[in-house]
């Protein structure tokens, strides 16, 4: 029994010789993104299996790269060399005793040349794998560098051509990019400067001459980079929003959102050979992205003191190999931790892979295992809908895409489906058409001659001398006079109390109905969208412009009651009454590529309710021109200062309610 426990024991050492016992948990949740783009917790992507060369003595890794064949290169700035283990994760040497001061970046080319950016040196060093110095890249000595410019290389990478890019400290230029020779050809992949309202108020309100000292502004310099096997490179800056991440093409453009993640604190970034990205940040965040910048899987975090593996201290660099294990360095815990990918990451892994090749039935079966295991996996449900729409079942594609929230997807599948709608019934839609407008034209010389509509148009003139009806569609007056319609509205009682209050529901019921029944591709509200939400959306800024409006007109001697302002307010608002309904209606049938007629219209309708609003205060307070603006500017402004004291008194509410609810206790407590 001995002797099998010692040969178990000596297989596990032959099989798994790069890491030491890893974790039997792993400490920390994986999450993704759902459909509506909410972050969710899914199964494990990857487990810490252990750590990098255990009997090794590691000080300060600062950074960690994988070659093509496995093999593993640390920069440890504290010990002045790099590190070098075999696939395996046997230490095989140490390159740069000696040489190195403080190497902070190191990569390795297809032609296995060791590079290595020392920031105490200021030089880039070029090894061979025997570890002799074969080239030392200084400051470029080329006016186009700048003698101003410092040269403090922090990371460094070589394409294909031999092209060195190096992340020097400070370099707000962007990535300093070598020849091979250390020629100096520019800079590449600059950042750009975040804009604010404040720095836009501030251009708008000072003069030119004084423009040019005050907002030398000087965009952010990259921290790290990485290359794929294409030569596109990557970069990652630290301490901003925009941009933070970027995927650059021969131009040096930017190929991925600026969105793409709101981190401030991101460290390193490596991409394996599909193209996913994968980056770490100080916090011991690991983000994994698709090519595309799909946001993938987040794990790991920081270290609560139990020194636990998939935690980190300070991480400072992250690999990837080419059988897919993570190496990520923590250079406070002098570590490298290996990550081992999930049976459920594997499948999301194959599935992107055949998707990005546009391979996307043959993806299928891979997406349809990963919704299996989470139902709310976003990319998964695009990729399904991805894969019916090359099968030519758009309706399944529909719902896929809408559960996805893809809009160019669920697009490109509607019009496929209205486009075979209209080939089975346009006949009869267009004989329909033709027969309704030949029985309107007969029906009106039969009228014309013998009367037969007489009845209906009395009976209908009689509705419309009701006095509720009559004031209902005085509304349509607003179209074509707005002006002597207010004149009526105020001086000759065409609108009442009572009229006004059910135009005020019709508004409230169609606001709802547009915004919960618009298309999907127009749809701006999400699905957890609340109903009483959505109404305080509406009448919280209704109510305040009334009652504002109302109190700064009286101050201001206008001449309108609060019964004007509260009626000429709803029939201001008659263009959307009107014509919002069928533009929900029409939303439902439009396709992305149609979209101006929708946000077109929209934009006319919000125009034309405003100016006959405008027109409704200068009628109903009889004021000018330029006392109607100064009223509508000083209205906001009340609106706002009135959030403000509820929001006060909401608060104050709260503190007393705490204080005498304690003071309760306590004496119940006491007693």
């Amino acid at each position: 029994m001995k002797r099998i426990a010692q040969f178990v024991a000596f297989l596990v050492f032959l099989l798994v010789p790069i890491y030491s016992i890893a974790s039997a948990s792993v400490p920390y949740q994986t999450e993704t993104l759902s459909a509506d783009g909410q972050t969710i917790e899914t199964q494990t992507a990857y487990t810490p299996v252990g750590t990098l060369l255990p009997d090794v003595e590691i000080t300060n890794p600062e950074d960690i790269f994988s070659d093509t064949k496995g093999n593993l290169y640390i920069a440890d700035s504290g010990a002045k060399k790099i590190l070098v283990a075999d696939k395996n994760g046997k230490f095989v040497r140490e390159i740069g005793k000696g040489v190195l001061k403080s190497p902070t970046g190191v990569y390795v080319d297809e032609n296995e040349k060791i590079f290595v950016a020392d920031y105490e040196e200021e030089k880039v060093f070029r090894f061979s794998q025997d570890g002799k110095v074969e080239e030392q890249y200084g400051k470029p000595d080329s006016p186009l560098f700048g003698k101003s410019s410092s040269f403090k290389p922090q990371k460094v990478a070589v394409d294909r051509r031999g092209s060195i890019y190096v992340i020097s400290e400070g370099s707000t230029n962007g990535i300093i990019q070598l020849s091979k020779d250390g020629g100096f050809l520019g800079y590449y992949g600059v950042n750009s400067t975040e804009g604010s309202f404040g720095t836009f108020l501030q251009k708008l309100l000072t003069s030119e001459s004084k423009k040019a000292n005050m907002f030398m502004k000087t965009p952010p310099a990259p921290d790290n980079i990485a290359l794929d096997d294409q030569g596109l490179v990557y970069s990652v800056t630290e301490g901003t929003t925009n941009e933070v991440i970027k995927k650059l093409n021969v131009a040096g453009k930017n190929m991925l959102f600026p969105d793409i993640s709101d981190e401030k604190s991101l460290q390193d970034i490596a991409v394996d050979y599909d193209g996913n990205m994968f980056v770490v940040s100080s916090t011991g965040e690991i983000y994994e992205y698709d090519s595309f910048g799909n946001l993938l899987f987040i794990f790991g975090g920081k270290d609560d003191g139990t020194n636990r593996l998939g935690l980190f201290k300070q991480p400072t660099g992250i690999t990837i190999d080419p059988d897919g294990r993570l190496y990520v360095t923590d250079k406070e815990r002098g570590m490298i931790q290996v990550f081992e990918s999930t049976a459920f990451s594997k499948q999301v892994h194959e599935g992107i892979a055949l998707f990005k090749e546009g391979r996307y039935v043959e993806s299928q079966k891979y997406w349809e295992e990963v919704l299996e295991m989470n139902s709310s996996f976003g990319l998964a449900h695009s990729a399904m809908g991805s894969a019916y729409y090359k099968q030519q079942d758009y309706d399944k594609a529909l719902e896929e895409y809408e559960f996805a929230n893809d809009v160019y997807g669920y697009s490109d599948s509607f019009w496929e489906v209205r486009h075979a709608w209209m080939q089975e019934n346009l006949e009869t839609v267009l004989f329909a058409i033709i027969f309704f407008t030949i029985l309107y034209y007969i029906v009106k010389v039969i009228d014309k001659k013998k009367g037969i509509l007489d009845q209906p148009r009395r009976s209908f003139g009689a509705i419309k001398k009701q006095r509720l009806i009559g004031e209902l569609l005085f509304l349509f007056k607003f179209f074509r006079h707005p002006i002597d319609s207010f004149y009526y509205l105020k001086r000759k009682q065409y609108a009442s109390i009572l009229s006004a209050t059910i135009l005020y529901v019709i508004l409230i019921v169609e606001y709802i109905y547009s915004r919960f029944y618009t298309g999907f591709i127009f749809r701006t509200v999400s699905n957890d969208a609340n109903l009483v939400g959505e109404l305080l959306l509406l009448l919280v800024p209704l109510a305040l412009f009334i009652v504002v409006n109302y109190l700064v007109s009286t101050i201001n001697d206008g001449e309108g009651r609060f019964k004007d302002i509260y009626i000429g307010t709803i029939y201001s608002l008659a263009p959307f009454l009107v014509f919002s309904p069928i533009l929900t209606l029409l939303s439902n049938v439009l396709t992305y590529n149609e979209s101006f007629v929708y946000v077109f219209s929209i934009r006319i309708i919000y125009a034309w309710c405003l100016i006959i609003l405008f027109i409704m205060l200068k009628e109903i307070h009889n004021y000018t021109f330029s006392d109607t603006i100064r009223n509508i500017f000083v209205t906001l402004f009340g609106m706002v200062i009135m959030l403000l004291v509820v929001f006060i008194v909401f608060v104050l509410i709260d503190q007393v309610y705490d204080f005498v609810y304690s003071i309760i206790k306590e004496a119940v407590l006491r007693v």
